[in-house]
């Protein structure tokens, strides 16, 4: 099991429709509305990296999201401890944003 932290941003006026989306889909843990830049931080979770790779592909499709954020991956259980350089070198390599 992994877990994804990223943000984006979607379009002026359609935070509502986006928010109310994100919250139906099971993979997305947490949605938290953001000031600045981007409009939600979202926390994701999945079985293997691949799984948060297609997730966001999918989140990107929408025709509200303007762009996203560069994604933090946690280690996966039983997997290799990684050290803070790991981890962000890791979460770049995988999952890059846009």
């Amino acid at each position: 099991m992994v877990f994804g932290l990223t943000m984006i941003k979607v379009s002026s006026g359609q935070e509502r429709s986006v928010y109310a989306h994100l919250q139906k889909r099971p993979e997305v843990r947490d949605v938290y509305r953001l000031f600045g830049e981007y409009s939600f931080f979202l926390v994701m979770q999945a079985e293997e990296r691949n799984g948060l790779s297609r997730m966001l592909s999918e989140i990107k499709a929408r025709e509200n999201v303007i762009k996203t954020g560069p994604v933090l991956l946690t280690a996966e259980e039983g997997g290799p401890k990684m050290g803070r350089t790991d981890f962000a070198a890791a979460s770049g390599q995988i999952l890059g944003s846009s």
